[in-house]
């Protein structure tokens, strides 16, 4: 296991995917057995109730991800407004001239192939980040699963 020089109460928690991360990273590749220390390292630090709290988190953050990938749509949509809008531009003022007909179609081009490698990074960054917490979500409720349950009983009097 990683561990960190020092082990955050839970009540210290900030973020619980970056708290998970520091127990145990990346582990969409690591080993099964590896998961399974995760799993008991986890199980050490917290109790279920703890648990069920850092999974209502990961649904959370999963949901709000997915609520706000709408942006990154509305960003090119304004893009290509701005696409279209250079292109009436460089035609319309500069196509008097030889060079600046051949220039215009590759400065469009140049600016829509960077938007395309943007949108490529933004993409694959936030499918990583929800494939990680869908991830430590699988993880958390496994350990749920494997704890036992506590039954409290009252003595009769």
């Amino acid at each position: 296991m990683e561990e960190t020089n020092q082990i955050k109460e839970f009540g210290e928690i900030k973020d619980v995917l970056n708290y998970l991360e520091e127990v145990k990273d990346d582990l969409h590749d690591k080993s099964l057995s590896e998961q399974i220390e995760f799993r008991y390292e986890i199980k050490k630090r917290h109790d279920k109730e703890q648990i069920r709290m850092f999974i209502g988190r990961l649904e959370d953050q999963f949901e709000l991800n997915k609520a706000k990938s709408y942006l990154i749509t509305a960003l090119f949509a304004i893009a290509s407004l701005f696409i279209g809008s250079m292109m009436k531009f460089y035609v319309s003022i500069l196509s008097k001239s030889q060079t600046a007909q051949f220039l215009a179609p590759i400065i469009i081009l140049l600016f829509f192939l960077t938007l395309l490698g943007l949108w490529g990074k933004l993409s694959i960054d936030e499918s990583g980040r929800l494939r990680k917490i869908i991830r430590y979500k699988r993880l958390l409720q496994e350990c749920l699963d494997e704890m036992p349950e506590k039954r409290h009983f009252r003595r009769r009097v």
